[in-house]
């Protein structure tokens, strides 16, 4: 399977048609694998989700007491 890439931005037109503004470049499956080399692991995505929860807990905790405090 191939994919598409564009070697610029792609802009949508007020009719949304989607354009590239650069060179389009057929990439394979192998490809685009090499390019997302450095994708997280799902253990490393558990990790970011655990202490993206401890660190809104911190800050709602946080706010509360300030407004108690008050």
């Amino acid at each position: 399977m191939n994919f598409l890439a564009c070697e610029g931005d792609w802009l949508v037109s007020a009719e949304g048609v989607p354009t590239c503004n650069g060179s389009l470049v057929s990439l394979t499956q192998q490809e685009m694998q090499d390019l997302n080399g450095s994708a997280l692991t799902w253990d490393q995505v558990s990790e970011l989700q655990s202490q993206t929860i401890i660190l809104f807990a911190t800050v709602f905790a946080f706010l509360i007491l300030k407004k108690l405090l008050k």
